[in-house]
């Protein structure tokens, strides 16, 4: 029997999808097909499509999981162009088929292959999508300003201290005082960590009314910078051409002059921080997340450096809810720097440095031959624009014709210079990477942190981190010479250990990533490490198969391989 999954997507959290999922499951079942799962989306279209975390999943079934994606419309599934050819390829590539109701169009022809002029035709609704999307933004804003001249509110969630009614904002007087007290305080002398604290020892509620997060110093800076509090609230757009400010009327909790006292106070104790303490960090921008992808930001814990999951700063569309601890940037930057300290003892690195530039030269040669080729496409496409033009100019054919050819040659020539623009793209990435200085002779003596700084950039690819437990961290780390090497930390007890490994000894086997439709009991089977005997350079040859992080860490201690962080960080 055929089997199919459905996708439903609406825009916001008000919404339901009951009549998609209802008449999506009736066409399904009565085409034959056995409806293996249903993946349910309630987010906007416009954001990245890695933010949509049901899309993200249905994504990684393959032909073997389905036959068959059932969908209300194409804005259903994406809102720009660009994405949904892209899903659509990307579904065709594994010979799964899109049905799309609205328009009773499947993506696939009974061999299994899209269809040129179906593709055409998608494409142009992909396009229409966007515009429509687009359409609505415009209406939207332009509904917004029509309100904005009448009176109403600037914003449509009431800033803390206020409620809407009507679509106009009131102060809430039991929220209210406490934004007086903040702004006295902050004026007072006292910083924006002393009032957080107060808050939370009075249980002031958040605006969000969640109980799980504490008022934080972030939050209590942008209370103290919004313009709202004295009267003017303030709303941005930004255009191709330039950000607009504007602000607007609003109900006053404060006095203007006692928030530009507030603004003179923040701006002398910005001129007393302290710029000397500010210092190079090895791992900034080169560490990210190996759970969700995003980059580690900077933080602070007790007066100490920490990388922290980026997905704390995203803001409320794009939080994913990771829950990736942290690290020490002393105890990181350290580490890092041993590793590669470590890497440049193998016997192999210059070999292997070598072997890479090669490859890397050779795979920018073929990219090159390819992009020359698709140029030559792009030249024919132009002339038989010219061509039609002639045409249509001396009447050989008609303006509806005309039109129909053109786009026709338009899609195809804007394909091929999509696969163009990929090629150029990729090539740009390896001449970096073939660019790179590997031949770091300096690597043993003494540098300067933004010397070390500098050859980590040259070196890494990445870093990705995975956290087992509060205390227990990997740093896997992948160069540009194409070398991996896993850095296994252990911060539970005073002395905190470490043990760095080549990857092609101790291989990490990315449980945290295993393809969702895989069974607790399956994942439960995989290891997280893999040792073989036959490349096996620190372990006797009886130490091989697959591993827990505790038993890699075990077996390191048993031949002396751990080490004492203290050591490093002395």
């Amino acid at each position: 029997m055929k089997r199919a999954a459905i996708y439903l997507r609406v825009s916001t959290m008000d919404q339901n999808y009951d009549r998609q999922e209802r008449e999506l499951k009736v066409l399904a079942e009565s085409l034959g097909y056995e409806i293996k799962y249903v993946f349910e989306e309630k987010r906007s279209a416009v954001l990245s499509m890695d933010t949509r975390e049901q899309l993200t999943q249905l994504r990684k079934l393959t032909r073997n999981d389905i036959d068959t994606i059932f969908v209300w419309d194409i804005s259903r599934l994406a809102r720009k162009a660009i994405d949904f050819i892209n899903l659509v390829n990307e579904f065709s590539d594994k010979q799964i088929c899109i049905y799309f109701k609205d328009r009773n169009i499947v993506t696939l022809e009974e061999d299994g292959k899209l269809n040129p002029l179906t593709g055409m035709y998608l494409y142009l609704l992909g396009v229409f999508a966007q515009m429509e999307a687009e359409n609505i933004k415009s209406r939207m804003l332009s509904g917004k300003e029509k309100a904005l001249a009448e009176g109403k509110s600037y914003t449509n969630i009431a800033p803390f201290g206020y409620y809407l009614e009507n679509k106009h904002l009131y102060i809430k007087e039991e929220e209210a005082k406490y934004i007086r007290i903040a702004f006295e305080l902050y004026k007072d002398g006292k910083d924006t960590q002393y009032i957080a604290d107060m808050f939370n020892a009075e249980n002031v509620p958040l605006k969000s009314g969640r109980k799980d997060i504490i008022w934080v110093k972030g939050t209590i800076s942008q209370l103290l910078n919004n313009t709202v509090y004295y009267g003017k609230g303030k709303r941005e757009t930004t255009s191709t051409v330039k950000k607009q400010i504007r602000y607007f009327d609003s109900p006053a909790i404060i006095s203007k002059e006692l928030f530009d006292k507030c603004r003179e106070v923040a701006s002398r104790n910005s001129c007393r921080q302290d710029k000397s303490s500010k210092r190079t960090n090895l791992l900034r921008g080169l560490l990210i997340c190996g759970l969700c992808g995003k980059y580690y930001v900077l933080g602070n814990n007790n007066k100490k450096q920490e990388y922290r999951d980026g997905d704390i700063r995203a803001n409320a569309n794009n939080r994913l809810g990771c829950k990736n601890g942290a690290l020490n940037v002393e105890i990181a930057d350290k580490l890092i720097w041993e590793a590669i300290r470590n890497v440049y003892e193998y016997n192999t690195f210059r070999k292997k440095t070598l072997e890479e530039k090669d490859k890397i030269k050779s795979e920018i040669a073929v990219n090159q031959e390819r992009i020359e080729n698709l140029m030559r496409e792009v030249y024919s496409f132009e002339n038989q624009i010219d061509k039609l033009y002639n045409l249509f100019l001396k009447e050989y054919i008609d303006e509806n014709e005309f039109l129909k050819r053109k786009i026709s040659i338009d899609s195809d020539k804007q394909r091929i210079e999509m696969m163009m623009l990929d090629l150029k793209t990729k090539n740009f990435l390896l001449v970096d990477k073939l660019n790179a200085n590997f031949d770091y002779s300096i690597i043993n003596r003494d540098l300067s942190i933004e010397e070390k700084k500098e050859v980590c950039n040259e070196l890494i690819e990445f870093v990705r981190i995975y956290s087992y437990g509060m205390y227990k961290k990997l740093l896997h780390v992948k160069l540009k010479i194409g070398l991996e090497t896993n850095i296994l930390v252990d911060t539970s007890s005073n002395h905190r250990y470490y043990f760095i490994v080549d990857d092609n000894v101790v291989t990490f086997c990315d449980k945290f990533n295993l393809p969702s439709r895989l069974s607790d009991d399956i994942k439960a089977e995989i290891p997280d490490f893999q040792i073989t005997s036959a490349n096996n350079e620190l372990f006797e040859e009886n130490i091989f198969g697959g591993y827990s992080y505790d038993e890699i860490f075990d077996i390191a201690k048993k031949y002396g391989y751990v080490k004492f962080i203290n050591d490093l960080l002395t």
